[in-house]
């Protein structure tokens, strides 16, 4: 079922689909390894920053209704755990600010760290997501339509 929710500039009605609100939470994994980290790092925030605000001060269904952050750098670090993003915007900005002063410089030692650095971020953030839905959902709604969407942000090589 669709609800109409306004006209759209061909003049075509623009609908929202009824699942919006079942959207997955979302984890972003961050690379924030040397050298790239330092050269990545601003852009990368920035555009965190905006897309935060936009996120949180949008009407309508909640397109985002969780999100958790993760960085690798010297070791896998939880800096947002799952939380609401509507209406936690100074704590979203606050998590972006952690990033931003992550080192840029250093070295981790060989490829093979990071990457299990990445592995255990994932692992660790789908536990986070697990005892989240444990928590705050009640009888067998935990059981339907729950999902996590985990998304990596790395420097191409």
């Amino acid at each position: 079922m669709h609800e109409p929710a306004g006209s759209s500039n061909s003049g075509n009605l623009v609908y929202w689909s009824s699942s919006f609100p079942r959207q997955p939470a979302r984890v972003l994994i961050v690379e924030a390894l040397p050298p790239w980290w330092s050269q990545t790092c601003p852009v990368l925030c920035d555009a965190l920053d905006n897309f935060l605000s936009l996120a949180c001060s949008l009407d309508g269904p909640c397109r985002i209704p969780l999100l958790s952050l993760y960085a690798i750098s010297r070791q896998q670090e939880c800096l947002l755990p799952f939380v609401q993003v509507r209406g936690n915007l100074a704590r979203l900005c606050s998590c972006v600010e952690e990033l931003r002063t992550l080192p840029g410089e250093g070295c981790i030692r060989g490829a093979a760290r990071g990457g299990e650095l990445l592995r255990q971020a994932v692992l660790d953030s789908l536990q986070q997501f697990k005892q989240y839905i444990r928590h705050t959902s009640t009888g067998s709604q935990a059981s339907n339509n729950i999902s996590v969407e985990v998304s990596i942000v790395r420097p191409s090589i």
